[in-house]
């Protein structure tokens, strides 16, 4: 085995990439979902990383789902998120 010129270690060509990043020509299919990063990947598909999301509404329409948590014994972080999930396209 030859040394490159000047004796070092040669910079690999992919050096740039992150390793979670598909290379051209892959035909694997990608562990993570569109939007994920590889730390959402190693909590597993089931488990989503939380985030904080600020919403206002009226507050009638607050002392509402207040009820309705109480009423279903979770909390109203747990019932919006339901209802989005239940709610939104995938």
């Amino acid at each position: 085995m030859t040394s490159p010129p000047g004796g070092g270690l040669r910079k690999a060509p992919d050096a740039d990439l992150h390793p979670s990043t598909p290379r051209v020509g892959d035909t694997e299919p990608s562990l993570l979902r569109r939007g994920m990063n590889a730390a959402d990947s190693i909590g597993g598909p089931d488990r989503d990383k939380l985030v904080t999301l600020e919403v206002r509404i009226p507050k009638s329409l607050r002392k509402v789902v207040r009820a309705e948590a109480k009423r279903r014994g979770i909390s109203v972080d747990e019932l919006v998120a339901e209802t989005l999930r239940d709610r939104t396209v995938r």
